[in-house]
């Protein structure tokens, strides 16, 4: 039974989709992306929606799991899905597959799946600028452009968001990273946390591709930040929300993100 050699793990505008481009931009690594995503399967780019293959998926993730890291067509039903032909050469080119997962993913990914893989390898992404990552997923919803790697992209939508929303998310989004590192904690597996604000960086991504035992080689993505740099500049209401979190202790997410 073929299993994950890794997997990118984070939350929803943490930097996960960067790292995923990232890995993908090096000839030893295939990342297939958000492959357990609700809504879809998210195959490296391609959404397969067909609502019979979603709910197969949910119905036995391991054995679908098995077989995306196989190699398998995921557009196709199983047992049709593996070509054994495209699976060879799949596993051939490439030295370390794994997937993309979010922490509104499959329940058994993290009751069962990680916890029996001891060396699955789990590459942490997260955002420490709550407020940045909790703007950044209402800007994309408005725009419903979830990745951007146009040079010249439209400038992001400005919000008008209550101080006390925009705090009680970001309250969420730290408790929501504070449980995930005490679960990865307990876990044998090999782990490497990486900060959204440093991803661009040399070393970081020369530790990334250390940490997975694979040949040294430049990692580049086609992504294009999206938000304004300067967090704040991202609400129409800035004042309201540049009084609420300097009263909270939180001023420092107000500033330039990189």
């Amino acid at each position: 039974m073929i299993l994950p050699s890794f997997v990118v793990l984070g939350q929803e505008r943490s930097g996960t989709t960067l790292v995923q481009t990232l890995l993908n931009s090096h000839q030893d690594l295939l990342c297939r992306g958000e492959l357990f995503d609700p809504w879809q399967i998210d195959d490296n780019g391609q959404k397969i929606t067909d609502l019979s293959l979603v709910r197969a998926r949910d119905a036995l993730p391991k054995a679908f799991l098995t077989a995306a890291m196989d190699g398998a067509d995921l557009a196709k039903p199983a047992p049709s899905r593996i070509s054994r032909f495209a699976a060879k050469l799949t596993r051939g080119k490439r030295k370390r597959i794994g997937f993309k997962m979010l922490t509104h993913h499959h329940p058994l990914l993290f009751k069962e799946i990680i916890p029996a893989s001891p060396d699955m390898a789990i590459i942490y992404v997260t955002r420490t600028n709550k407020l940045a990552q909790f703007a950044s997923r209402q800007q994309v919803k408005e725009t419903g452009r979830w990745t951007e790697a146009r040079a010249q992209a439209p400038v992001a939508p400005k919000l008008k968001i209550s101080p006390f929303w925009a705090a009680a998310e970001c309250n969420r989004l730290e408790n929501e990273d504070f449980l995930l590192s005490h679960y990865l904690e307990m876990l044998p597996n090999p782990v490497l946390q990486l900060e959204y604000a440093s991803l661009s960086e040399g070393d970081l991504q020369a530790e990334l591709v250390a940490f997975l035992d694979v040949s040294a080689q430049g990692l580049s993505s086609p992504l294009k930040k999206q938000g304004q740099n300067r967090v704040l500049d991202r609400f129409q209401n800035a004042d309201e929300i540049a009084t609420h979190f300097a009263a909270i202790e939180r001023e420092a997410w107000l500033g330039p993100e990189i």
